[in-house]
């Protein structure tokens, strides 16, 4: 098969350049992808080709040049699109994650055997990472994350990345019984965050309340449509008289006002959801931390257990960084294999043969001062490789934020109060169509109050502009 078109790229400027692409293969033996006449990309077996019928903006789209990966390159990641040739005439809702499991390789590398195909350092992202998005009127899926549309209107569909990836924050981080949990920054996906909360308590017969935290008039009958029990208008209540009232905040805002507003009321956890590519609260690589799903939590021994609810695992190895007390290196050599120095070290010993057989990364890391949270996330500049496992945890000895310098302090008193950052990224599109079907009422909410702006295909620009207005919600781009 051989598709032309001509598409509007993504520049690191901010702005967007129109290309001509080529689509040169077929799902057996591959594609080999072209701009402006030269070789772009090439791709093995296990893709099909999908006509866009719309996609949605996202705020990683419009904070897209502050991510890590290559551009030029055609974004655009929530994408609905029907199928050509054999499977012409079907819808589908496409899971971004390009790794081996998706593209159905027999041979699978070991984060897939992990059961964390996701993660694997091989994969590319849909209109992220490398792989051409839904801003063009063609894309390549992996035959495996094409799903097939069936039981949700087209109109919901359009939502399933984000209502998908928003579930996955209730599933990491679980309301209890009891629990007064927020949404800090309910617009587009807070808005689904709200939406996710309220169709998991219905599903599950949970007892929680929810609460909408917003600065803004048209988000608050949103914020009520989509799900919350009440709203906090920040315009009229001031951050302090909500300091530690919230069991859970789900961050949302993705900028460095809202995470620090997350960490003062918080009273046990905050999710973080979405950030900007920026240091927040003096941390480094928290986008990073988001990508990996990774948590950081107050070290106890009990949080040396820490694994995701549904992960069948135990820890076994722990890189602790020098400046860790004493009493705490012995006590986990009690338990657990210990490998100790600093940030080269830890590269040293995970290119070491000693885990030549197994993952290559530390199921926890143990940090004393701020600045090993950023390295054990990205240690070197010329990789994206973690020290600790995706899904893991980095543990702070809280015995010493009290010497964390002045910029650290608000996140040094959060760890030292025992509280616990926890993140995730992307979901589970089965589940989520699984809990719209369930929930017809949340469905025809999303229908009828998310999507705030259409635009056509060839009025992509406007549609980016409008999308950075606080004014829009979801803005989606028809090809159709």
């Amino acid at each position: 098969m051989n598709l032309k078109f001509r598409a509007k790229d993504y520049l690191s400027d901010d702005s967007f350049e129109s290309a001509e692409y080529e689509y040169i293969g077929n799902q057996k033996e591959g594609w080999e992808i072209k701009r402006n006449g030269s070789t772009y990309l090439q791709l093995g077996p296990g893709y099909i080709p999908l006509k866009t019928i719309s996609c949605g903006v996202c705020s990683t789209d419009i904070d897209r040049r502050f991510l890590p990966f290559p551009l030029p390159q055609i974004i655009g990641h929530e994408v609905l699109a029907e199928g050509l040739e054999e499977n012409q005439g079907k819808q589908f809702v496409v899971e971004i994650n390009d790794t081996f499991e998706a593209r159905g390789d027999k041979n699978p590398d070991v984060f897939c055997k992990e059961g964390i195909p996701t993660h694997s350092p091989e994969r590319r992202v849909l209109g992220i990472d490398r792989l051409p998005g839904g801003f063009g009127p063609y894309i390549l899926a992996p035959v495996h994350a094409a799903i097939n549309l069936e039981g949700v209107s087209s109109k919901a569909a359009v939502l399933m990345e984000p209502f998908a990836a928003a579930l996955q924050a209730i599933i990491a981080s679980p309301p209890k019984s009891g629990d007064h949990v927020a949404v800090l920054g309910p617009r587009r996906l807070g808005s689904l965050v709200l939406a996710a909360l309220s169709s998991y308590r219905k599903t599950n017969g949970s007892n929680f309340r929810i609460t909408a935290i917003t600065r803004h008039d048209h988000l608050v009958k949103l914020a009520k449509e989509m799900g919350a029990d009440e709203i906090v208008d920040l315009r009229i209540t001031n951050v302090e008289n909500l300091e530690n009232k919230f069991d859970i905040i789900y961050d949302t805002t993705s900028t460095t006002s809202g995470f620090d507003t997350a960490l003062r009321i918080a009273k046990r956890e905050v999710h973080l959801k979405t950030t900007n590519g920026q240091t927040m609260a003096g941390l480094e690589h928290l986008t990073e931390l988001v990508v990996d799903e990774l948590s950081i939590l107050p070290y106890t021994i009990d949080n040396t257990n820490f694994h995701w609810q549904k992960e069948e695992r135990t820890n076994k190895t722990i890189f602790v960084f020098d400046g860790v007390s004493e009493k705490i290196k012995a006590e986990l050599k009690q338990k657990f294999q210990v490998f100790e120095g600093d940030v080269k070290t830890g590269e040293t010993i995970l290119a070491s043969s000693t885990f030549a057989s197994q993952m290559p990364r530390f199921d926890l890391v143990i940090v004393s001062k701020p600045e090993e949270i950023g390295l054990t996330i990205r240690p070197n500049p010329n990789h994206e490789n973690s020290l600790v496992r995706p899904r893991g945890a980095i543990l702070v000895d809280s015995t010493s934020t009290a010497n964390w310098p002045t910029e650290f302090r608000l996140v040094g008193d959060f760890f030292k109060q025992g509280k616990e950052i926890h993140s995730s990224r992307c979901g589970d599109f089965h589940l989520a169509i699984s809990l719209l079907k369930d929930n017809p009422e949340i469905t025809k909410s999303l229908e009828t109050n998310l999507i705030s702006h259409r635009f056509p295909s060839d009025k992509l620009e406007e549609a980016y502009l409008k999308a950075k207005d606080p004014s829009s919600v979801k803005v989606v781009v028809d090809f159709q």
